[in-house]
């Protein structure tokens, strides 16, 4: 019983502490981060832009791939001063990027190109999401002592407006004590 107790206080610690970081990143329509609003021209190219806000980051590990209702929009590819040679990946299946020091504030990320032939659905969720390979349900980090962390992941919406707000967390899948507990009992 008391290894049992042990174990649940050590992940609640863990939730507790993942829950209190404080890092977001977030998809633009600028590279300071200032609008989350993409608006879309057609038969054009759109840049969208990925912005990391940090206390102090060294790395982040995510998936930005083009939302379902974003239609008539090709992915043309990703451009970034931080991937780390080959095998970083891409915004369409999950990218990893390394800062190569530690970098504080609002930090343009990734620049996410798509060619536009048409417009879109009113109010498409673009969501930041955690990459395939994260276990914990949000973007990954890792502070400046290389510490991992997990950051917010930031919703933006193509061609939206008022009645479709954007900038707000992605939502997580919600778990219960009792799934918690099944995956540590004997």
């Amino acid at each position: 019983m008391r290894t049992k107790v042990t174990i649940g206080l050590f992940f609640l610690s863990v939730l507790i502490s993942r829950t209190a970081w404080s890092d977001t990143i977030g998809l633009y329509s600028d590279p300071s981060g200032a609008s989350c609003n993409i608006v879309v021209t057609p038969f054009a190219v759109t840049d969208v832009y990925v912005v990391h806000v940090t206390d102090g980051a060294t790395a982040s590990m995510f998936l930005a791939q083009k939302p379902a209702c974003w239609t008539g929009a090709a992915w043309l590819g990703d451009t970034t001063p931080y991937c780390a040679g080959v095998g970083c990946g891409d915004s369409q299946t999950g990218i990893t990027l390394v800062y190569g020091a530690c970098r504080v504030g609002a930090i343009q990320v990734l620049t996410i190109r798509y060619f536009t032939a048409g417009t879109s659905e009113t109010c498409c969720s673009y969501p930041l999401l955690p990459h395939p390979w994260s276990q914990g349900g949000h973007a990954e980090v890792a502070d400046c002592e290389f510490n991992p962390g997990v950051a917010f992941g930031l919703m933006a919406t193509v061609n939206g407006g008022p009645e479709c707000p954007c900038g707000y967390p992605v939502p997580v899948e919600e778990t219960t004590w009792g799934q918690l507990k099944a995956l540590y009992s004997d």
